[in-house]
């Protein structure tokens, strides 16, 4: 009757651990794929990312959950400051770009988003990362989406221009 209940506990600790991402172990490990990373966003500030091997502040590059008062807390919100590696105290010297799989910003961002991406050739890593995901962006395409690559591979995040926002 304890093993079982020691059983129990164990999973629902796992679970728990799992959901809430502590200790980074959905996003932050070498096996992260973005689904397990973004299909339950973070909210704000959400996970910390590198640079060059520096923690980048919020803004340089932040990807949260969208605002929950909205009722966007599905979406995840990627704002990077522009170029990337840029630290931009306005939101004019940023991107955002947003994966949406439910529609719940707008069915554009859901049409846009492509979870089974694959990189163009020009693409390139713009250095951040969290685990194994990374961030990469392709100068013939970098005005309408950003790339966000984890273990399984990529996704095509659609740019949000100007940028969505709620009341």
């Amino acid at each position: 009757m304890r093993l079982g209940l020691a059983a129990v506990i164990a999973v629902g600790l796992v679970l728990a651990a799992w959901r809430l991402d502590l200790f980074e172990i959905r996003s932050g490990t070498p096996i992260s794929s973005v689904a397990a990373a973004f299909d339950v966003p973070p909210a704000y500030p959400g996970y910390r990312w590198t640079r060059d091997g520096r923690t980048v502040s919020e803004f340089e590059l932040v990807t949260s959950a969208g605002p929950s008062h909205c009722g966007w807390e599905s979406a995840t919100y990627l704002t990077i400051g522009w170029p990337p590696g840029t630290v931009a105290s306005y939101a004019s010297g940023a991107h955002l770009y947003i994966r949406d799989p439910h529609g719940v910003v707008a069915t554009s961002y859901r049409d846009g988003l492509v979870l089974h991406a694959t990189l163009p050739p020009d693409a390139r890593p713009t250095g951040h990362r969290h685990g194994a995901l990374q961030i990469y962006v392709s100068p013939s395409d970098q005005d309408r989406a950003i790339y966000v690559m984890g273990a399984d591979g990529a996704e095509r995040w659609p740019r949000s221009d100007p940028m969505t926002l709620c009341r």
